[in-house]
């Protein structure tokens, strides 16, 4: 008998360890999982969004699940982050409909919800130039040369659109609204088949194919450009550029007491003065009074950038160059506001 119980008890020692060592890392996942959720609800209550946001990105990556990917979807739409929210959602619903979840319906419809409000972005080069050597980023995000002139989906506010001209790097920077669309093209130079430069600057590259018709038309600008002030042509960019900004701030003060009014009414009528006691009009309505705020403080810190660029534009103003001068000749900018219900927009743009 002695023989026989000392391999049981071997053996049951051993199933209880092997249960210990399996079951050991569970609970403190769990229990990192539940701590950082409880960080991600406090940092969202502040409106820590970027904190918040990738907080819950570590939850998920800890405990991946539909509530957690719904976590995530929910504070990039909060935060104004369609594009991002929208990968979220369909991550959640891709799960909820494999598993045979109930709320598959429901977050397709969330999904199909926010997808008009994402903005497009469509982004043309000149049919003489190529979009690979282009090399065009949004956001610092390289765009494949196949996607010029095709929608593409962006976040809304303001984007810098990256591309090479004449060897070099060039930045374009747009505005665009909730649910909006804007079509550019890029001010791309390129180089003609005799290796001068098809530039504004008439400045081909070290003696190579400069003739006589090149020659000529330097002089012309050069004629035109000694009829005006020097530095003129900046100067009253400048003033517009800040002009510009002052709107934008105006704009932005116009959002954000708008937003703060709406949210309020809100609150009393539809959430019992209670921010977590919302019916679903009081959500949508408080959601959106959100989205006002945040695109309010957008439109305030491009004033904000707006107005320094025109201060260091204008105290940057060429005042005897004629080379700088002709470059100038070829410069334009205007400048769009647009103001709408609860809503406002400034566009910016120009050759450069």
């Amino acid at each position: 008998m002695m023989r026989s119980s000392a391999p049981r008890s071997f053996a049951a020692a051993a199933l209880v360890l092997v249960g210990v060592l399996l079951g050991a890392p569970a609970p403190a996942v769990a229990d990192k999982a539940d701590a950082l959720f409880a960080k991600g609800k406090a940092q969202l209550a502040k409106k820590q969004y970027a904190e918040a946001c990738t907080t819950f990105e570590r939850v998920d990556a800890l405990d991946p699940g539909i509530g957690a990917k719904l976590n995530v979807a929910k504070c990039y739409e909060e935060w104004g982050k369609l594009v991002r929210a929208r990968k979220w959602y369909s991550d959640a619903q891709k799960m909820a409909a494999d598993a045979g979840d109930k709320r598959a319906s429901k977050i397709q419809e969330r999904i199909d919800k926010i997808v008009p409000d994402i903005p497009k972005l469509t982004i043309n080069v000149p049919k003489d130039a190529d979009p690979r050597a282009a090399a065009v980023a949004i956001d610092g995000e390289p765009i494949a040369a196949s996607a010029m002139g095709r929608d593409l989906p962006v976040e809304p506010g303001p984007h810098d659109i990256t591309f090479n001209s004449k060897g070099q790097r060039k930045t374009k920077t747009i505005a665009i609204e909730r649910g909006g669309a804007r079509e550019v093209t890029l001010d791309i130079e390129v180089e003609d088949g005799g290796g001068e430069v098809s530039s504004k600057d008439g400045d081909g590259g070290k003696g190579k194919g400069k003739g006589k018709k090149g020659k000529d038309k330097g002089k012309s600008k050069g004629a035109d450009a000694g009829a005006s002030s020097p530095g003129q042509g900046r100067r009253i960019a400048s003033f517009a550029l800040m002009g510009a900004g002052a709107l934008s701030m105006g704009v932005s003060g116009y959002l954000a007491l708008g937003a703060r009014s709406d949210y309020r009414s809100a609150l009393d009528a539809h959430c019992m003065g209670a921010k977590d006691m919302c019916d679903d009009e009081g959500l949508k309505l408080t959601q959106d009074a959100r989205s006002r705020a945040n695109l309010g403080t957008v439109f305030a810190l491009v004033g904000v950038a707006m107005v320094g660029g025109g201060v260091a534009l204008y105290l940057t103003a060429p005042s005897s160059d004629p080379a700088e001068r002709r470059s100038r000749d070829d410069e334009a900018l205007y400048v769009a506001p647009v103001i709408g219900d609860g809503a406002g927009l400034v566009v910016i743009g120009g050759r450069y």
